[in-house]
């Protein structure tokens, strides 16, 4: 395996789960709105057999347990299912015990729903935030094997642009491996572009030249974005500001048909896969909390 291959996950939540609908769908309202979840994964489902890919589908606690089949389709198709937390709360508004609870309640929805072997992590909107980056002995303590939630860039809610590009070993028990989202070193700045509003509004040319920077710089290409990306209805969300409406959506229409092209042109392992092979390798630098 390439030590910069190409990883698909998917964030398998509601449309109304992300932050910029909290105002006018909050949780106590989630239960009335439109679920989209199922018809949507199963997209993702269709899409990844067609190119006989396997991915990495970070479910919610939530969604697992409103809707167990959902998971066991995810698995019985042969892909790996990791956490995505219970209720996506932002983390770094959470303390230890409430971060701590709010994993249990997740993984025991999704061991309830048939995940027997949950062995990874990405906090919702990626807000395992630099005061929070503690957390990450507790997803250890619990069994998890590998997360993928630090962002290394400038970002109102998540950013963190000091933390670590590349994949890491974490210093302690065990073997616990963190995988950041992609980036790729450009002019001093870290650049996103392979998932969420990036990729749906990038155009393919750019994607692929950031691609090739980061594969350069040593970085896998993680892939990520929500099975409601792939709909092509839009929740008319009252009092969604223009720019966030536009941040939120954008791109929506486009995103089967640059997935597909995606998809078919990488060279794809699961995360949990890729976790494995740099072990394996005893090439993973280890770092210390904290880490920025």
């Amino acid at each position: 395996m390439s030590v910069a291959p190409d990883i698909l996950t998917i964030d398998v939540e509601e449309w109304f789960h992300g932050h910029n609908y909290l105002q006018a769908a909050p949780p106590a309202r989630w239960d009335e709105q439109e679920s989209r979840v199922v018809a949507n994964t199963e997209r993702c489902l269709d899409l990844l057999a067609a190119h006989a890919v396997r991915a990495t589908f970070f479910v919610l606690g939530w969604v697992a347990e409103r809707q167990p089949g959902l998971v066991r389709r995810i698995a019985a198709a042969g892909h790996e299912i990791g956490c995505h937390s219970y209720g996506h709360p932002e983390l770094h508004r959470l303390g230890r015990e409430e971060f701590s609870a709010d994993l249990d309640r997740a993984l025991a929805a999704l061991r309830a729903a048939g995940a027997s072997d949950v062995a990874g992590y990405r906090a919702p909107s990626f807000t395992l935030t630099p005061a929070v980056h503690g957390y990450l002995e507790v997803l250890r303590a619990r069994g998890l094997r590998f997360d993928s939630s630090l962002f290394p860039i400038r970002h109102a809610r998540y950013g963190q642009p000091r933390s670590p590009r590349l994949p890491f070993r974490l210093a302690g028990p065990g073997d616990f491996v963190e995988v950041p989202m992609t980036t790729a070193r450009v002019a001093g700045v870290n650049v996103p572009f392979s998932g969420g509003g990036y990729l749906r509004i990038l155009p393919l040319a750019a994607y692929r030249a950031l691609r090739r920077v980061a594969r350069r710089q040593g970085a896998p290409c993680l892939i990520y974005f929500h099975p409601w990306e792939l709909d092509d209805w839009r929740p008319a969300a009252a009092g969604l500001a223009p720019a966030t409406r536009w941040r939120s959506q954008a791109g929506q229409l486009s995103m089967p048909r640059k997935l597909a092209s995606l998809i078919g042109s990488g060279d794809f392992c699961t995360l949990g896969e890729y976790v494995a092979a740099r072990l394996a390798s005893g090439d993973l630098p280890t770092r210390a909390l904290p880490m920025a």
